[in-house]
């Protein structure tokens, strides 16, 4: 590939600790912007009707698993800085780097998504018994449920920031030369974080695939044009 493979390793570090502090902060804020903001008032302004929704007949038959909640919940704070920490310590001085460029693509991308092409998951339904009902008993269940009914989080169902944080942990040691002892670690973190999204029917399979394939492609994006590498 021109400018550099997919799986290359070596180059310089994303440079100071301000500047890395800098980038964060900017991530942060476009994170919160694209989906707090942007995403709510676009799946408000239309509402369900107005929404697409790209669920399949297999998410029907995904089980709940209440006890995931609790590894879930925590990535909307961890994020921030475990996952860059993460990619940084497996994948080598550009791994940071890389992860910025990717960033900033997914949450611009997003943004414009959420806007011109509003979705929105029916996880009530999920719970109510519609489809396949949540058990009032079940580890989690005021939490679950306060989850699925806020105002907030039924809009923006893809692209899925959860699982694009999961799609990051998985791939980019694939891609960028992890040692097999990262590459474990960080799949499995990514993978749970994915399977959370499914089994409390905060997402469906098309919102994690097609998240991982934005992934993917602007990992290809950012080796090929060498953004933020020295």
């Amino acid at each position: 590939m021109p400018g550099g493979s997919l799986r290359d390793g070596g180059g310089a570090p994303f440079g100071s600790a301000a500047k890395i502090i800098g980038a964060l902060l900017v991530l942060y804020a476009l994170e919160t912007v694209s989906y707090f903001y942007l995403a709510t008032w676009a799946g408000q302004r239309v509402g369900k009707a107005g929404t697409w929704n790209l669920q399949l007949p297999i998410d029907e038959h995904i089980p709940w698993i209440p006890h995931m909640y609790a590894y879930y919940i925590l990535w909307p704070i961890l994020w921030f800085f475990v996952v860059p920490l993460l990619i940084s310590l497996s994948c080598g001085p550009k791994g940071f780097s890389r992860y910025v460029a990717n960033s900033l693509l997914m949450y611009v991308a997003g943004s414009v998504i959420y806007l011109v092409f509003p979705t929105t998951t029916t996880e009530m339904d999920f719970i109510d018994g519609t489809i396949q009902a949540l058990q009032r008993n079940a580890p989690y269940y005021t939490d679950i449920y306060a989850l699925a009914d806020s105002s907030v989080n039924i809009w923006g169902s893809f692209p899925s920031y959860h699982n694009y944080w999961a799609s990051l942990l998985v791939l980019f040691p694939l891609f960028g030369h992890a040692k097999p002892g990262w590459k474990i670690l960080l799949i499995a973190m990514g993978g749970a974080i994915t399977l959370s999204t499914l089994t409390l029917h905060q997402h469906c399979v098309m919102d994690a695939v097609l998240t991982y394939a934005m992934t993917a492609g602007f990992y290809a994006l950012t080796v090929r044009f060498k953004w933020f590498e020295k």
